[in-house]
């Protein structure tokens, strides 16, 4: 198991482990070594896909639950191709970027000690050619809610964002730092940002009051130093077509300071933005050279293929609603049809039709629905899909960065009859939210782990809801157990009084004689006639 080792801002990090490569060029390269293994397809199909947790029992749960639950959808990811192409093409960026990087060699401690020199006199920093050739960029375009953000996050979870190498290296190894493109796309503004989240990440302070005021040249002096002092693997800029938001001379700005990443710093880079950022990479043949070092992926919207019967049956287990319904080839035509192959609208699309069919009690998703859901919920985006639906080239770069609004958010804030805190003061509902919502993830995780159990979901709702309201700090393991103590101790109260009830029923006269009587098809009357307990209609007999 992996060493731990704790940072300065609480945090841990993992203790370089190192693995010998097959690969020459990556052999005998500590950067390299401690980064985790290379993935086959399969292995990486596995790893990437997120499959949140899900038990059918649960449409027998409170409508607050279930439509709780339905934010796990959030949650859901399913590799694709494209996803599988991008693991692969980051893998090998990541590597090649750090082969002559390599802090065992004589040769790259002088290169860094020279470089620090040059930095210092604030000189041009002339990386020599083996560094160079080996920086280069990875470009991922493509329509909002397609899925590159999420893909790219995936991925980088399958790498440590920190590796500390011991003694005698002394590295604090950064493989990967992610930041946002700014949205006055001003390359000073992505400087702070990006010392910003190094102390973040490592809990260090280098990130000085006094460097707003800095020039932009100093900035990309003191960035480089810390890459090259972290020995960064990857930077991934974000949102990359907020630069066209920027003035002229501050868009050139920041591509000239891209290039400059690449180029004399060494840092591999990732552009992650719409189909507008292809036209801003194309400005600069420099650039454009340097983007397609690796690829550049283009993310379209997907087509009714196998790509696409994967993803929505594999999101179709999800239902919530009383009534599961299968999936078919016009339910796969229809969820194509309304969100144009867009990943990001097909699950909203998903959500929202359980959300209406939960709320208004239909228990049902139905193509009407899907309709009715698409056509209220997503009006913002109805021009973008009828210029899709339409081939409306012209209209659908109009669209480009419509970003998609928060889905959890929208089903936690919406008005509805779970809502009971409208009177009070927005402050006081926003600290009662953030409670029930802490509240409402324990009771899920109890409910569902009983309902494995084969408890009754009913019985584990109700029980397990007013164990965690008497004991507020309660953690999901102990509210398991203390929840399944008292089902238990209900069970053996209600044995042991129907145990009782049972003995007292055949201790008494009464009643033994009307069992006895059953037995041979007589009734209770009957019975209690013929023994002499009830005097029969019309007899002059008396019982005493």
């Amino acid at each position: 198991m992996k060493e731990l080792i704790k940072l300065d801002n609480g945090e841990y990090a993992f203790s370089a482990e190192y693995t010998e490569q097959d690969n020459e060029e990556y052999r005998g390269n500590p950067l390299i070594e401690a980064l985790p293994p290379m993935l086959s397809i399969n292995e990486a199909y596995e790893q990437l896909s997120y499959i949140p947790e899900y038990n059918e029992k649960e449409r027998g749960l409170s409508v607050l639950l279930r439509y709780h639950a339905l934010t796990r959808l959030t949650r859901f990811y399913q590799p694709l191709e494209q996803t599988l192409e991008l693991e692969v093409s980051f893998s090998r960026l990541m590597r090649n970027g750090y082969i002559h990087r390599n802090p065992k060699n004589k040769s790259h401690a002088e290169t860094l000690l020279e470089m620090h020199r040059r930095l210092e006199k604030n000189e041009p920093l002339g990386l020599p050619p083996d560094i160079r050739k080996t920086a280069s960029s990875l470009t991922i375009i493509g329509f909002s809610g397609m899925g590159k953000s999420s893909a790219i996050e995936r991925i980088l979870s399958l790498y440590p964002k920190v590796i500390i190498h011991k003694y005698p290296l002394n590295i604090t190894q950064l493989p990967w730092l992610k930041i946002n493109c700014p949205n006055d796309g001003s390359p000073k503004t992505l400087c702070l940002d990006f010392i910003t989240k190094i102390d973040e990440i490592l809990g260090t302070n280098y990130f000085k009051p006094g460097l707003k005021r800095e020039s932009l040249s100093y900035l990309i002096i003191y960035i480089g130093q810390l890459a090259r002092a972290h020995c960064l693997g990857v930077l991934i800029i974000d949102e990359i077509q907020h630069m066209l938001t920027a003035k002229a001379e501050v868009s050139n700005s920041m591509m000239n300071f891209l290039v400059t990443l690449v180029n004399e710093i060494g840092i591999p880079l990732v552009f992650i933005g719409t189909t507008k950022a292809r036209q801003l990479l194309q400005l600069n043949f420099r650039q454009a050279r340097r983007a397609g070092g690796h690829g550049e992926l283009i993310w379209e919207q997907m087509k009714m293929d196998d790509n696409w019967e994967v993803l929505i049956t594999r999101m179709w287990t999800y239902q919530w609603t009383k009534e599961n319904v299968d999936i078919t080839k016009e339910w796969l035509e229809l969820m194509h049809y309304e969100s144009q192959g867009i990943v990001d609208i097909a699950v909203r699309l998903f959500m929202f039709a359980q959300s209406y069919a939960i709320e208004h009690g239909y228990e049902k998703i139905t193509p009407n629905i899907i309709r009715k859901v698409s056509e209220k919920y997503l009006k913002t985006l109805q021009p973008m899909l009828r210029a899709l639906r339409e081939g409306r080239l012209e209209d659908i770069a109009r669209y480009d960065d419509i970003t998609p609004f928060d889905i959890e958010d929208f089903l936690l804030q919406r008005k509805n009859p779970i809502n009971m805190r409208d009177k009070i003061t927005r402050e006081k509902e926003k600290i009662a939210e953030k409670r029930q919502q802490k509240e409402i993830s324990i009771l899920e995780k109890v409910i569902l782990t009983l309902i494995d159990l084969d408890i009754n979901e009913k019985l584990a709702e109700t029980t397990a809801k007013k164990v965690i309201k008497e004991n507020k700090e309660i953690s999901p393991q102990e509210a398991v157990q203390l929840t399944l103590m008292i089902i238990n101790e209900r069970m053996e109260t209600k044995k042991v009084t129907a145990n009782n009830s049972k003995n007292k029923r055949s201790m008494n006269t009464i009643f033994k004689i009307v069992d006895n009587g059953r037995k041979e098809r007589k009734s209770a009357h009957d019975s209690l006639v013929r023994k002499g307990l009830l005097i029969a209609p019309l007899s002059d007999n008396k019982l005493f």
